[in-house]
């Protein structure tokens, strides 16, 4: 169990494997040797990786929903590296601006929710249909906020279905979205977090390793 009254860094990453869930209609994750040490003369373990882009913990990039947006190159990593806050959704269903309007958020502010997706272990169980997602009209306060940074505990933000609305309002702003968290046993509060999307060239997303811990003000 992850403990974060620690001061030692939590990682709030999905693993990956070959049975890591994927939105429908993904090519699965494919883990496979290419060499192991002692099979047909190599001298080396190697492995090859297929997978999409959105697979587990990731990031968007503008370019996923904006036809000419940037790629993940372009990210600010300024925006993912630094005091971030983490709070807790009671609402089951969405993330409403009923709920977070007296959230203290403020401009600037990099934001990650925890919802009931975190109760169970979806990284590796079939893809859930009834996730809990970001509301428009709360995508539209965040982005009144002048948030950097918005994250979320499942493979999208936004609801199945009628996923480019909230990508569009959060991706022009431009607030950059991080989905697929594990905040299973995270307490809300102030965290220092450090996000690092992979470096591909031209593509519209990048699997990130994302790590945080307790925030010390008096350090800061």
């Amino acid at each position: 169990m992850r403990n974060s009254s620690s001061s030692a860094w939590i990682d709030i990453s999905a693993t990956l494997s070959n049975d890591s869930v994927v939105w429908p209609g993904n090519k699965p994750m494919q883990i496979e040797k290419a060499s192991k040490i002692g099979v047909g003369g190599a001298d080396c373990n190697s492995t090859n990786i297929s997978m999409n882009v959105h697979t587990g913990t990731h990031m968007d990039a503008p370019l996923h929903f904006i036809e000419d947006g940037n790629d993940i190159m372009r990210t600010d990593i300024d925006a993912l590296i630094g005091h971030a806050k983490i709070f807790h959704i009671k609402d089951d269903q969405h993330i409403t601006y009923n709920e977070i309007k007296d959230f203290p958020i403020e401009q600037g502010d990099r934001i990650l929710f925890r919802t009931r997706n975190s109760d169970v272990d979806w990284e590796m169980a079939p893809f859930v249909e009834d996730y809990v997602y970001l509301s428009p009209d709360a995508a539209r306060f965040l982005v009144e906020k002048e948030v950097r940074t918005v994250g979320i505990d499942y493979l999208s933000v936004a609801e199945k279905g009628n996923a480019a609305e909230v990508h569009k309002i959060l991706l022009n702003a431009p607030v950059h979205v991080i989905e697929g968290l594990r905040l299973n046993n995270v307490e809300p509060g102030d965290y220092e977090m450090i996000c690092l999307p992979m470096k591909v060239k031209g593509s519209d997303g990048a699997p990130a390793r994302v790590v945080i811990k307790p925030y010390n003000k008096s350090a800061n």
